[in-house]
This record gives structure tokens, sequence and C-alpha cells, in this order.
């Protein structure tokens, strides 16, 4: 393909002080960005978790999500945040496993995602960036309704892209003031299945290092009946996705899991919940904390 190169019109006086009045606010506009976002609470770090306290039901239930929000662009090609707020709220989600989740990129408005949905939920929060290209970040975030402590990262290689695990204990109060404490730990593996062949035994290595009871969510990558899902069971608990088995919209098919090291016998399935603001939908799952 040719590509030609058409000579560029000449300016007038008024077009040549326009064009240049353009380019001086141009530069403004992007140091004052820049500024801001050096500037943020937290810009040149990876976990913020503001302070938060919460007592467990009397129920003593827990709801648990994990939901690759496609840095919130919905199946209409729109970017709303609002609309992955409104699906964790309907979901009245204790603990909420994210994956794609941008900060501080052009294409979701240069937005905080995991600070903004933590804030108007009134959530704690940690996120763990897998790429960074200057202050631009994405990669996985974890929101609760109790305090988060021991955060901790770990990268994963990748070929295509690194990837990361994000694991935090998440303090949860009881109706008569003991604390009890909840291992929960997230991911999101790649697409290629040479890259989940050298991740997931890494993962199953932090896993096992963790303290108990243990939760795993996160988009896998991985069908249920694939090997490296047998490793992995070997040390957790799958909790079964009741119908529909899919969950994914556009290519089908059953990637976003919860693991737990709990007793299938205090466990229920798991359930989806449909949705327009990803190509994926939401995994929950319900647990009596014990």
């Amino acid at each position: 393909m040719q590509i030609q190169f058409r000579p560029r019109p000449s300016l007038s006086p008024k077009n040549h002080a326009t064009a240049g009045a353009m380019a001086l606010w141009g530069a403004i506009v992007l140091l004052s960005v820049a500024l801001l976002l050096s500037v943020w609470p937290g810009a040149d770090a990876s976990v913020r978790v503001p302070v938060s306290s919460t007592i467990l039901p009397a129920s003593g239930k827990l709801c648990l999500m994990t939901f690759n929000i496609r840095h919130a662009k919905g199946l209409d090609g729109q970017v709303r945040l609002s609309a992955i707020r409104d699906q964790i709220q309907q979901a009245q989600a204790d603990f909420a496993a994210l994956q794609e989740v941008d900060r501080f990129q052009w294409r979701s408005g240069l937005q905080d995602q995991a600070r903004v949905l933590a804030k108007q939920l009134g959530m704690s929060y940690a996120y763990a960036p897998a790429l960074r290209n200057g202050l631009s970040e994405y990669g996985i975030a974890l929101l609760s309704r109790y305090p988060l402590i021991n955060i901790q990262i770990y990268p994963l290689a990748g070929v295509r892209e690194p990837r990361a695990v994000l694991a935090a204990e998440a303090v949860v109060k009881l109706q008569d003031g003991e604390q009890k404490r909840l291992t929960i730990v997230t991911t999101h593996l790649g697409v290629a299945n040479a890259d989940r062949v050298r991740q997931m035994p890494e993962l199953i290595r932090i896993v096992q290092s963790l303290p108990a009871p243990v939760v795993l969510m996160g988009d896998l990558n991985t069908a249920p009946n694939d090997p490296l899902m047998k490793e992995l069971e070997t040390v957790l608990h799958k909790v079964s996705l009741q119908a529909p088995l899919h969950s994914t919209l556009i290519r089908g098919g059953e990637i976003d899991h919860i693991f737990t090291s709990l007793n299938p016998s205090v466990t229920t399935g798991a359930w989806t919940e449909p949705t327009r603001a990803s190509d994926h939908v939401p995994v929950l799952h319900e647990i009596s904390f014990p």
C-alpha cells in the first residue's frame, strides 16, 4: 500500500495565532493532568486501604463476587463505571474481586476505578497493577466491606503480558466482639495456555503459603475440565457453578471461578447475575463464616 502525504495548507497570521493558543492550552491541560495525577492520594502506591469496620451480620453469611469488568466497557461499547457499581450494590457483595481494572487510563476517563468504586460503595480496597505505562496502570482489585490487612502482591510472568496475584486478610468482627480473619485472593491468569502452564503452579504455591481459611476468586481463563484446574483442586475446593454454566457473554464458557479451603458442607453453589456492563457476568457465592 502506498501512502501519500498531502502538503499542509498555509496559515494566515490569524490562524497562526489561533493554532498557537490551542497548542498552549493543550500543553497546559496535559501539564495539569500530569500534576494532578502526581499529587493524587496514593498515586505512587499500588495499594490503598481506607479504614472501615463492619460487624458480621447475625446470619453469619458472607457474599463473594468475582467480576471481570473490562475497564467498565459495556456491551454497547460505552465505558460506565456506575454500571459496575450498581452491579456490586445489587448483589450486596461483601467481597468483590475485580479484573481488568484501569487506573489513570485515557480510555476510561483517567479514573482510578478501584478507588472510585470503593468510595461510592463505602468499602475498603486494594489494587494490584499488572501493567504500567507511565502513570497509567491496568490490573486487579479487591473491594471489601471489612478492613483489609497483610496485603500482598505477587507478580506472575507472562509471554503475552504479565499478570499478578493480590492477596489480603479481611478482619471480620463477630457479634460477640471476637475477630476472625479470612484470606481473600484474586488473580487474572493469561490468555495463552503457555502462560497459564507457568502461572498455575506459582498460584498454587502462593495459595499454600497463605493462612487459612482461603477464598480464591478470579478470571482464570481456564475451563473447569482443564488439567490445570485439576491441579488447583488438589489444594482448594471448587465451588460449582449452577446453570447457566457460562461466565462470559461473547466467547461463552466458564472461565471465572471461585475456590475455597472451607469444608464443602458449609458452602453453597455459585451463581451468575445478568449484566451488560461488561463482556463477563459476575459470579457469586455465599459462605457461612466458620
